[in-house]
């Protein structure tokens, strides 16, 4: 009995030592392809920084869709040991301002006699310092470069798509700050006057009666932060309809709880009157009309302050005041001044209206560079946003989180000139979400090193056009057909 238990100790150790880990996953592949909102040629731009940055010498090819990089391995010494990498990029012209870039991989080994290099070290370098040295020698290259250079690696090579890599390049290509055009110098070329029809206006003001509570559902952690005096400070991505709405639905709440609100909005001091006279109308076409007549909604270049989701922030806000609620709305913005400048008038508006309201909550939605607490960016060291200069005795500081979506905005384009239009926005960090959820403000246990206090999720961006624009709502992005399968091919992961 004891030799047979025995027996079985060793079948159940035989057993467990079977027990296979866990199999490697293959290569991702995506299911759809991203579209970049950006033109081939500035697209395939920024990959050549990318891989440049990495080390990576750029071969350029007679196909300007097409590049690859030159081989690359680390040095390991003089074994014959390396793994060699470079990658090939292939893009896609999906439209004028519209592009898909792929990058692959591709790896090859190099095997050595590593028991004889490491033990003849020395006589190694002696036969280095024999061939390179001689006047005679004519037989090609040092052979410290021929190493590097006899392999030319122009065989056939497997490739698969590193979608690292094209994760950082949409990083670089959509998650840049939010670019403002200030132009109040600008000089605007006449132009026809716009004929809208009737289903271009918003329709709030047909509403017979007001509703019973214009307010949505509770949002989470705003009980959190809300308090009197507060100064709250909502960094965005400009251009996007998910930001004005939800700042729309926080401030309709705080007013809801019996507190004074007052919101700002990015808009030329200019346009106060204006938008006065539009918030004590019924919000009729006439009215509208009257306040898309300002410059600031007519001006050349649209970088998403004057969208159509901040006209119907507006209109939301002339609604809830006829509810009865206390919401004033304030421009403080200007079009006369940039940099640093721009902001320090921004926070001296603010910092006098605190002083003559101690009470009041104030909301203020602004581009996110505008809202860090610190001083200098890693384009302008030197450059004072407002939120640093603001003096409120109880200041909060909330980041835009988001998922991955479209917006409208300005960008520059290679040669450096204005070009406004859909533009990715892939959120990067603490910021980046999941779709689908409702909106919520999260607060941190102690301020970013930019001085951010929470965040605020407003969801999956979609792009607003200028209030202007005859075309209610931006199309959606091309999505171009995957490659066909080939015999024998898996179907992608995700």
């Amino acid at each position: 009995m004891r030799q047979r238990g025995w027996w079985l100790c060793l079948l159940w150790m035989a057993s467990m030592g079977c027990v296979h880990g866990p199999r490697t996953t293959e290569p991702e592949t995506p299911k759809f392809e991203h579209v970049f909102q950006k033109p081939l040629e500035e697209a395939l731009a920024a990959t050549r920084q990318l891989l440049a940055s990495r080390g990576y010498a750029i071969e350029e090819t007679t196909d300007p869709t097409q590049f690859l990089t030159k081989w690359k391995t680390q040095d390991r010494g003089d074994t014959g040991n390396d793994r060699y990498t470079r990658f090939v990029v292939t893009g896609l012209s999906v439209a004028p301002r519209q592009s898909v870039v792929r990058i692959f991989r591709m790896n090859f080994n190099a095997m050595g006699n590593d028991v004889n290099h490491k033990a003849n070290w020395w006589r190694i370098e002696y036969n280095y310092y024999v061939h390179d040295s001689s006047p005679f020698n004519d037989q090609g290259p040092p052979l410290r470069n021929a190493r590097s250079e006899r392999i030319e690696l122009r065989t056939l090579t497997n490739g698969t798509r590193d979608l690292d890599l094209e994760r950082e390049l949409t990083l670089r290509l959509e998650s840049t700050p939010s670019l403002e055009v200030v132009s109040g110098n600008v000089r605007e070329e006449p132009r026809p006057k716009a004929v809208r029809d009737s289903d271009f206006y918003l329709t709030r003001w047909k509403q017979e009666a007001a509703e019973a509570s214009p307010c949505g559902e509770a949002m989470r952690g705003l009980p959190e932060v809300l308090d009197l005096g507060l100064t709250l400070l909502v960094g965005e991505q400009l251009g996007s309809r998910e930001a004005p709405s939800v700042v729309g639905e926080l401030v309709c709440q705080v007013a809801e709880a019996g507190l004074p609100v007052a919101l700002g909005l990015s808009i030329p001091r200019s346009e106060q009157e204006r938008v006065d006279r539009y918030l004590a109308s019924p919000g009729a076409p006439a009215d509208q009309d009257a306040l898309l007549e300002g410059r600031f909604w007519q001006r050349p270049y649209q970088d998403g302050r004057s969208s159509r989701a901040i006209m119907d922030l507006i209109d939301r806000v002339r609604a809830l005041r006829m509810t009865g609620l206390s919401v004033t709305l304030l421009a403080y913005d200007t079009d006369l001044a940039g940099g640093s400048k721009r902001d320090a008038q921004q926070a001296a508006f603010w910092n006098q209206r605190r002083e003559t309201q101690q009470f009041e909550v104030q909301v203020i939605l602004a581009g996110n560079t505008h809202t860090r607490t610190v001083t200098g960016t890693p384009w302008d060291q030197d450059f004072t946003p407002m939120a640093h200069l603001l003096k409120s005795p109880r200041l909060v500081v909330l980041e835009m989180s988001y998922a991955q979506g479209t917006r409208w905005g300005c960008d520059l384009d290679r040669e450096g000139k204005l070009q406004c239009g859909l533009i990715g926005s892939t959120p990067s960090g603490r910021v980046a979400a999941h779709p689908g959820m409702s909106p919520f403000i999260t607060s941190f246990a102690t301020p970013t090193p930019e001085g951010t206090h929470g965040m605020l999720y407003v969801g999956a961006l979609t792009p607003s056009l200028p209030a202007i624009s005859k075309q209610q709502e931006a199309p959606l992005p091309i999505r171009p057909p995957l490659p066909p399968l080939r015999d024998g091919d898996k179907p992608p992961m995700f």
